[in-house]
């Protein structure tokens, strides 16, 4: 106690001098005062800064979304995407039904083959808003996945986004009791079943044990659920349609939608892309799998 009450005998003395002083109190208010008002550009600052990363993100979603403009009238970028998904899952089954004709065949890989000229062979899909910190973290992600691709060892990388809270402009207007992914999902609820199913009955969950089922499920109940409203986003699919030499594919799932998550673990962009890249590859703990029997291996 002695030890303290040497320490704390100067600022006490400072104090009562302070208290004693008259013309010291003002100056002390008045620089008070300046502090706050210098302070004032630099906590402005840092909240433009915090806005300009979220506005970032979204204009990175922006650049790589499919417009959700027509979708009140069953057309348009996103409507054309899940109209399109949900033809070629069907044809993706017929190709590797080992029960279909050679002419069943034929015309369904002519069909992936056309789903794969217009949207490209591989690429990640994803459901993103405005205002989710989630997405941002995402964003972030992928956007450092696509600058350091080669160092990543993925090949060809794409991203299709929905921003499902999209401003529609004067179409939204125009529809006040509906929301336009309300309207989009309810003409193509069957690509949404697809994703649901892939989610559930996909690799991603047997691929290792330390994944919770029990979320990923509710998770994607979301997906099927009357309340439009409460998907879960970010949803991540990676749809697969690439082949090998030998015209195979190299996705081994049963459903066109070879991988389903809603979030990737890490502390910063660089952790985050990484597994991005592994679910891009097929690799690691979480997204890699044994090609001899389909099965994914912790």
């Amino acid at each position: 106690m002695k030890f303290l009450q040497i320490i704390a005998s100067p600022f006490i003395k400072l104090w009562t001098w302070i208290k004693e002083t008259a013309w010291v109190q003002p100056l002390l208010i008045v620089g008070c005062i300046f502090a706050v008002i210098f302070s004032i550009p630099y906590i402005v600052r840092g909240i433009q800064n915090i806005s300009t990363d979220e506005e970032n993100n979204m204009q990175y979603y922006e650049d790589h979304s499919l417009s959700m403009m027509g979708a009140y009238h069953r057309e348009g970028d996103a409507y054309n995407f899940l109209t399109a998904y949900q033809d070629v899952q069907n044809s993706f089954e017929t190709y590797k039904n080992t029960d279909s004709t050679e002419e069943e065949k034929t015309t369904a890989k002519t069909e992936i083959d056309e789903f794969v000229d217009t949207y490209g062979d591989k690429f990640f899909f994803t459901l993103s808003k405005d205002d989710c910190e989630a997405c941002d973290q995402m964003s972030e992600a992928f956007e450092y996945l696509q600058n350091n691709a080669s160092d990543l060892n993925v090949e060809g990388f794409d991203l299709k986004t929905i921003i499902v809270d999209q401003d529609m402009g004067d179409e939204s207007d125009r529809y006040e009791e509906i929301s336009a992914f309300e309207s989009l999902y309810n003409s193509t609820s069957g690509a949404f079943d697809e994703f649901y199913l892939a989610g559930l009955r996909g690799s991603y969950y047997s691929a290792s044990s330390s994944i919770d089922y029990d979320t990923l499920k509710t998770n994607c109940n979301t997906l099927v659920a009357s309340d439009v409203s409460s998907m879960q986003v970010p949803l991540v699919v990676l749809i697969d349609l690439s082949t090998n030499e030998s015209e195979e594919f190299n996705n081994l799932s049963p459903y066109v939608a070879s991988q389903v998550f809603f979030s990737v673990d890490g502390d910063t962009a660089s952790n985050r892309a990484l597994q991005l890249a592994d679910a891009w590859n097929y690799n690691g703990k979480i997204f890699g799998y044994n090609q001899s029997n389909n099965n994914y291996t912790a």
